[in-house]
């Protein structure tokens, strides 16, 4: 896989250390569950789902095992400690070349192996939220409802964060039939849950607002 690579924030394994990447590992998280046997009845009573909106998952593991070539002792012993010095034990946001449009977060752990003066391989592991989440996130609309309610539709992802508006002008949201005060600068809007699918919020009052919504999937 020449020069394709992995983002650690803003640090790419090849551009910036000359890594090859050779293998990757994508874990699929495990989902959260829950039994409980009662007597009298057939199986177990499953409440996995009876609390917290669905399924929750434990975190995943992401892990990459890089090469380094024209890699003598002397030099492999100063980018380990380069990349020690980035990584290890550090969150971070992580960005494959592969699936740009979007990322994971989770924290860094290295291991290496060296047995001839030429290569070495470079393994990283992380350890990651669940869910890997959009890196485009937020969209500009410009109300002009007055004293009407404008509609805008927002996608909801399998997986949604807390939505976040930011208004240069007071304002009126309206969502599954509550409505909310919007103040002039960022909202953070803890009362509306957005889901998978079709969200439709309504804007009453003239203004510019920006929507971040940042959600994604397993």
């Amino acid at each position: 896989m020449s020069g394709v690579g992995i983002t650690f924030d803003e640090t790419h394994s090849f551009r910036d250390w000359g890594l090859r990447l050779k293998k990757i590992v994508i874990g699929i998280p495990k989902a959260k569950t829950e039994y409980v046997s009662v007597p009298g009845m057939n199986g177990d009573l499953d409440l996995s789902e009876a609390q917290n909106g669905g399924v929750k998952y434990e975190m995943r593991t992401l892990k990459f095992t890089f090469g380094a070539r024209n890699c003598s002792y002397e030099r492999w012993s100063g980018l380990l400690s380069q990349i020690a010095s980035d990584l290890q034990g550090i969150s971070k946001r992580i960005i494959l070349d592969t699936d740009k449009g979007y990322y994971y977060t989770g924290r860094c752990e290295i291991e290496t192996e060296k047995n001839n003066d030429v290569t070495a391989e470079i393994v990283i592991s992380c350890k990651c939220e669940p869910y890997k989440i959009s890196v485009d996130s937020s969209e500009d609309i410009t109300i002009s409802s007055g004293s009407g309610w404008q509609k805008v539709t927002l996608d909801g992802w399998v997986h949604n964060e807390t939505l976040r508006i930011v208004s240069n002008a007071e304002m009126k949201v309206r969502y599954r039939n509550s409505t909310y005060t919007i103040y002039t600068g960022e909202n953070i809007m803890y009362d509306i849950v957005l889901y998978k699918g079709v969200n439709d919020l309504y804007f009453q009052g003239t203004g510019k607002v920006t929507l971040i919504h940042r959600g994604g999937m397993l």
